[in-house]
């Protein structure tokens, strides 16, 4: 007779798991053996090393799922278990009857820790405050390995959880995939004091190598605290309470919001090894399986061959590849679809990695095959730490040869023959695109994107010119004379002092000269050098002997020759004095002018992001997709931050190498916002849109689409230069009769007119980017409301563009594109990341 029943018409599994796998002494933990698909008939005879003990007797419960249709029931058993000392222990082997048959689990490892040291250490003296915990199954992984990550939350059991909030953990060095909800729940003792433990399970890889930290884990809580008296009542012996529920004995209680902590843990990330790497690696890293049927078998040269083939086992199924033929010769191959057999199965019910997927590829022989040959895959073994070639059994055919298109009947000797109906050949269909994998071609230069553009439909000086051209260039030509004259100004002093001069000693040198108009041309040079600064000493007196024999009615004695001599010698020296201030003045300038020029270049050459952008470039080529991606990603964080188009395409390079394609996809629609003509950054971004079939908006009319050729302020010149071109013609067309000025205004409203439409068309930069943001991590829902168990609405594929419309705590209300309309939804906020993160005036 049956003890317990599973049954679901499949071949029956055991495995066996302790919860936790860390374990600290004297700790109850649970050993767990769980049957799926069978029926129980008796229990294990428990087999336990030494140090390990069993605490209590046999709990079990049932599950039931249905995944793609097929119906799951896993029956879970188990056992509570005390380790006394610290060690690594192995649990043996344990055999029970399933189904009239005798199955045997897998050992199982538990590792026991020193306890007492920092379990308690967050909570302080507060006895009820939650324990968060992070346990990994590894200590110690390669780069783009999965492995799973458990957060346990430690409740006191006087203590009653009220409302749960959502794990959050650091992702800035790993992939971590969503904590979910559902929980599995368990009780333990440690110290003495009596816990209910709530595990979450997940999974994690690495985006780069080194001793890195996971966590800490942060969770929010509403928790029922026992007041001070009130967690014993009545007679009770101590600790008698502690195996009772929360609740069981009512008291007086207050509740309180908490946030608990988790500590951190280190785990070493190794890099792939370069030896033995093939050629097509496309950075799978994990333990595979991989099965292949074709059908059918029996066919002619000419008919198409279905394969099906079936990878499983666990690891970053993102990263493979389709399978290939190991000899296409003599084959046609069309691109393969891949979909899912089997997804991760409850990691809170089975803590496995393992998963399940499928390709279906289409073969069509050319020629005659006595067998369709093996499908190849590559990947990382981390338990073997090497490279391993998959490769799937031939599959033997029964192939016959095309028959004959054309024939030649003979009637026998002596008659004639008769030649039958060519048959036509076959038509030839197109070959199809089979992308797989991206195009890394990065230019050696970035074309940095400039922080003080200015958009020229906002522009008013821009629409004045194109009013009133004639008026523009009326008063530039005043502004240009008004410059010149400026400039004479200021540079022409020592050019009017000479001039003086000059006036001065050719009044000196003439004969005939009067003393009055000697006078005269003296102190002109005087007020020329001077202005309206008064004059001293010996120029003074010069100036009292011109007013005295030029303004006043006494007779004042003639200049002698040697009197004139003076006079010229004291201006001679005015004038030299002159020069030399006007030349230091000058030479101040110039010095002031290089110095500050000199000053700034050092600050030109430090900002300059040419160097790193070519480090990042020569790291990626390197293989160094972690460092490359550090490097790039750094110039967006810089102040101002330095963007380009060629930058986003090298961030979204190293993302899409490291598995990351939510990521990867993200920086190529950045990229695409600036440089939409790239013929590259298409391919790429269509490429990840066949892996993902990721979600995006589109235009909402075709005219709209193509006015995204050109950038606004493109289309603006274009429609400028249109319009002035029709004016010069215009205007030649009036003044002289020409035929080729009808040609030119002909061909101006050609321009203007169509560029003019594309510039009103043209959605403005903060227009294509405001409350966008994009899925970046996989397995993402959208929920009818803000929280897991509520009912979904669609599958957001890593890629995928939504509209935030609402924010509440850790959740978006979202509009999420679809056909043939829009749907709208509820995400968690640390699934998305904002399209554009910079200021939304520098999107073209």
């Amino acid at each position: 007779m049956a003890l317990f029943s599973a049954v679901a018409g499949h071949a029956a599994t055991v495995r066996a798991y302790v919860q936790p796998a860390t374990a600290r002494p004297n700790q109850v933990i649970n050993y767990v053996i769980t049957v799926q698909d069978g029926q129980a008939q008796s229990l294990p005879n428990l087999r336990f090393p030494l140090q390990i003990q069993q605490q209590s007797g046999v709990s079990s419960s049932q599950q039931i799922q249905i995944v793609n249709g097929r119906q799951s029931v896993s029956l879970q058993l188990s056992w509570g278990i005390v380790a006394s000392e610290p060690g690594e222990f192995v649990i043996p082997t344990q055999t029970l009857v399933v189904d009239g048959q005798n199955l045997t689990t897998n050992e199982v490892k538990l590792t026991v820790e020193n306890g007492g040291g920092d379990f308690r250490q967050d909570a302080g003296d507060d006895p009820n405050k939650p324990i968060l915990q992070i346990e990994l199954g590894k200590k110690e992984i390669y780069q783009g390995e999965v492995v799973p990550v458990n957060v346990s939350l430690y409740m006191p059991r006087v203590v009653q959880l009220r409302r749960l909030g959502l794990i959050e953990m650091e992702k800035s060095d790993f992939a971590i995939a969503r904590f979910p909800q559902t929980n599995e729940q368990s009780s333990t003792i440690i110290d003495g004091v009596g816990y209910y433990v709530l595990t979450f399970r997940s999974t994690l890889s690495s985006l780069r190598t080194g001793d890195l930290k996971v966590g800490p884990a942060n969770l929010e809580l509403l928790v029922e605290v026992p007041m001070e008296g009130q967690q014993q009542r009545g007679n009770f012996p101590p600790g008698f309470g502690q195996n009772f529920p929360p609740g069981f004995f009512p008291g007086m209680s207050e509740p309180r919001k908490l946030e608990v902590k988790s500590q951190q843990v280190t785990l070493k990330v190794l890099p792939l090894p370069a030896e033995g790497k093939p050629a097509n690696f496309s950075g799978a890293v994990g333990e595979f399986q991989m099965t292949a049927s074709a059908s059918p078998t029996d066919l002619t040269v000419g008919d198409p061959i279905s394969a099906e083939i079936a990878v499983a086992g666990a690891g970053n199924f993102d990263a493979l590849t389709t399978p290939s033929l190991v000899s296409n010769g003599g084959w046609k191959l069309y691109p393969a679809k891949r979909y899912v057999i089997e997804g991760p199965m409850d990691q809170n019910q089975t803590p496995t990695l393992e998963r399940k997927i499928g390709y279906t590829q289409v073969l069509v022989p050319e020629a005659v095959h006595p067998v369709l040959p093996a499908f190849e895959l590559n990947y990382f073994s981390p338990s073997q730490k090497q490279y391993v070639v998959l490769r799937t059994e031939p599959i033997p055919l029964n192939m016959k040869p095309a028959p004959a298109t054309a024939g030649v009947e003979s009637a026998g000797a002596g008659t004639a023959t008769t030649v039958t109906d060519v048959q036509a050949p076959p038509p030839v269909a197109d070959p199809q695109a089979d992308i797989t994998d991206i195009l890394v071609r990065p230019p050696d230069r970035s074309n940095w994107l400039a922080p003080t553009s200015v958009l020229l439909l906002h522009s008013r000086a821009f629409w004045s010119l194109q009013a009133v051209p004639v008026s523009l260039l009326v008063l530039a030509c005043l502004l240009a004379v008004a410059r010149r004259r400026r400039a004479e100004a200021l540079a022409g002093n020592a050019g009017s002092l000479r001039l003086a001069w000059e006036e001065f000693e050719a009044a000196s040198n003439r004969s005939g000269t009067s003393d009055k108009e000697f006078l005269r041309e003296a102190a002109q040079f005087i007020q020329q050098v001077n202005g309206s600064q008064r004059a001293t000493g010996p120029v003074q007196a010069i100036l009292d002997r011109y007013e005295a024999t030029n303004f006043t009615a006494s007779n004042t004695p003639s200049l002698e020759p040697a009197a004139r001599r003076e006079i010229h010698s004291t201006l001679a020296a005015l004038m030299r004095q002159t020069l030399a201030k006007l030349s230091v003045i000058a030479l101040a300038f110039v010095l002031s002018a290089s110095v500050l020029q000199g000053a700034e270049a050092p600050k030109a050459v430090a900002a300059s992001p040419d160097d790193v952008y070519r480090d990042a470039v020569t790291e990626l080529d390197k293989g160094n997709f972690s460092r490359a991606q550090y490097l790039a990603e750094s110039l967006t964080k810089k102040t101002p931050p330095q963007l380009s188009a060629e930058l986003f395409q090298v961030i979204g390079h190293a993302r899409y190498r490291q598995g990351d394609m939510g990521r990867a996809a993200l920086w190529y629609q950045r990229a695409q916002l600036l440089d939409g003509r790239n013929p590259e950054l298409k391919q790429n971004l269509r490429h990840i849109f066949e892996r993902t079939r990721y979600l995006t908006f589109g235009e909402s009319s075709p005219l709209r689409l193509a006015s995204l050729w050109l950038t606004t302020n493109e289309w603006l010149i274009l429609a400028a230069a249109g319009a002035w071109l029709f004016l010069l013609a215009l205007t030649w067309r009036v003044f002289r009769s020409s035929p080729w000025a009808v040609v030119v205004c002909v061909v101006s409203i050609m321009v203007a007119l169509p560029a003019g439409a594309f510039a009103a068309l043209r959605p403005l930069g903060p227009e294509r980017v405001k409350d966008i943001s994009v899925v970046t991590l996989p397995d993402v829902n959208s929920y009818t409301s803000a929280t897991v168990t509520s009912g979904s609405v669609i599958a957001l594929p890593p890629g995928t563009q939504v509209r935030t419309l609402e924010k509440r705590g850790a959740w978006f209300y979202v509009e999420i594109p679809s056909s043939p309309e829009n749907l709208r939804g509820w995400v968690e906020s640390g699934s998305i990341t904002p399209l554009w993160a910079w200021d939304a005036s520098l999107v073209p």
